[in-house]
């Protein structure tokens, strides 16, 4: 995380901007249902059209200031993720150069690329996200929870029963998805490097009229590439049934509470406006779940990055190197002594050349 920092501390004033503009964003997104609530019970029951004139204008005036904080937020927070893509890509370039052949042997020129691009990529996106939804679904749902608390306690327990249920199970299916995010971006490589072998010597394979055989390479690993893929989301996507299960049947029982108590004089028919928190929280929950997943990928990739960036070149200028009395003069090369043995060989191939 620290090679990290290094870039976004230069974005720090967006950094410390968006907290501010989305706690602003969500506040006027959480008080509209206790405005509706009040045009209810104050303005419809008592046929009342003052009243839901001017609450309907405070709504509209609330959802215009929320409005402008949620573009700036855009604003800042695409600026700041963009910026840190670009100077990440161009640092991790900057330390490809520094490697040596046998470096780049080691990792692929294909999987270089994959980092350089949809690697970096993935990060890019998850700083994104991190400063518009990291911040702004917790706030959503201590607000929602605060709101409905405030409405009911003993409907509120319906809510607070359901949270812990929806929290483990999200755990649970992203657990079981994590291991295969490392496993998809290894199948990019994979695929990446059949197609750049292919285009470079293009020339060698339709000269041995190659077309099919290299064609069924590429749809084998295109193949390998879609099952993980859909493997991996297979199991993620069921966060959404899971979620849409627990919130309905918590709808369920709230509206039969509810009913009940509005019918026993207990609770305003407004303060049924109740349900709508509920689709604040699992929206929350739905965008923490989608966090923690661009999370677990992003993980693997950063993984890959960082193994680039914490490399140490195999070849480098050594003081004694470079010392005055090393300098060429002549621009003589001569070989003495020089021994060779390829990557993992246990014997030398070539001795005292």
């Amino acid at each position: 995380m620290k090679k990290y920092w290094q870039i976004l501390k230069k974005y720090k004033i967006s950094l410390l901007a968006c907290p501010l503009l989305v706690l602003v964003s969500v506040m006027c997104e959480t008080v509209q249902p206790m405005y509706m609530a009040d045009i209810i019970d104050n303005g419809v029951m008592q046929r009342d059209l003052s009243v839901i004139t001017a609450v309907g204008g405070k709504m509209i005036l609330i959802s215009i200031v929320g409005l402008i904080f949620s573009i700036a937020n855009v604003y800042v927070s695409s600026h700041a993720s963009i910026g840190f893509g670009t100077d990440l890509r161009t640092g991790l370039f900057g330390k490809i150069q520094q490697l040596s052949f046998f470096d780049i042997d080691r990792f692929s020129t294909a999987s270089l690329i994959t980092r350089l691009t949809s690697d970096i990529s993935r990060i890019q996106q998850v700083i994104m996200m991190s400063m518009r939804l990291m911040l702004r679904s917790p706030l959503m749902l201590v607000m929602a929870v605060f709101f409905v608390v405030r409405i009911n306690l003993e409907l509120a327990g319906v809510l607070l029963a359901a949270i812990p249920i929806l929290g483990f199970s999200v755990f649970f299916i992203l657990r079981q998805g994590f291991p295969f995010f490392l496993k998809v971006q290894q199948k990019v490589d994979q695929l990446n490097e059949v197609v750049r072998e292919n285009l470079i010597n293009i020339r060698v394979v339709k000269s041995f009229v190659r077309e099919d055989f290299e064609a069924h390479k590429f749809k084998d690993k295109s193949e390998s590439l879609r099952d993980t893929v859909i493997h991996a989301s297979n199991i993620i996507v069921s966060i959404f049934p899971v979620m849409q299960l627990v919130m309905n049947l918590s709808i369920i029982a709230i509206l039969w509470m509810g009913g009940h108590k509005v019918m026993t004089g207990e609770l305003k028919v407004g303060e049924l406006i109740f349900v709508n928190y509920l689709g604040q929280v699992l929206m929350s929950l739905m965008m923490l779940s989608m966090i923690i997943m661009s999370y677990a990928r992003a993980s693997a990739s950063s993984k890959r990055i960082l193994e680039v960036l914490d490399t140490q070149p195999s070849l480098t200028d050594t003081p004694e190197g470079m010392r005055s009395t090393r300098e060429i003069e002549k621009g003589e090369i001569a070989f003495e002594k020089v021994s060779f043995r390829y990557g993992g060989g246990e014997t030398d191939v070539l001795r005292n050349i």
